[in-house]
């Protein structure tokens, strides 16, 4: 059994403190590389995904609807695509993917309300 271990967390936070330590000159598109290959070698062994895992997956549909593109591009093409350099694109990365993780706690807020008014 693998211990639980949440990539996005750990590893995410290590990278937004120092991310010339870990990604390089390339950083917005190591990083795309760094967690496909993660997520596949988890496959190939047959480990099933995390939740964090699983819920990351909707990163990539999430980044297609705020920015009204359906091209196949991977999200880190697009958000580079939508930056000065590569730099920027990582920045807004983990700007994004924070916007990503809350959009359902704001939702989850909204709900409850409605339903504290209704009751």
């Amino acid at each position: 059994m693998f211990p639980r271990f949440d990539i996005y967390k750990e590893i995410l936070g290590a990278i937004k403190k120092r991310p010339g330590m870990y990604l390089g000159a390339s950083p917005i598109t190591e990083l795309d590389m760094r967690l496909r290959g993660y997520s596949l070698a988890r496959r190939e062994v047959g480990v099933a995904p995390t939740e964090p895992e699983r819920e990351f997956e909707g990163f990539q549909s999430w980044i297609e609807d705020k920015y009204g593109i359906n091209s196949g591009q991977s999200w880190s093409k697009i958000i580079l695509f939508y930056s000065v350099d590569e730099h920027e694109a990582l920045q807004k990365f983990f700007e994004l993917f924070e916007e990503y993780l809350n959009r359902n706690k704001s939702l989850e807020i909204d709900e409850n309300s409605e339903l504290n008014r209704k009751y």
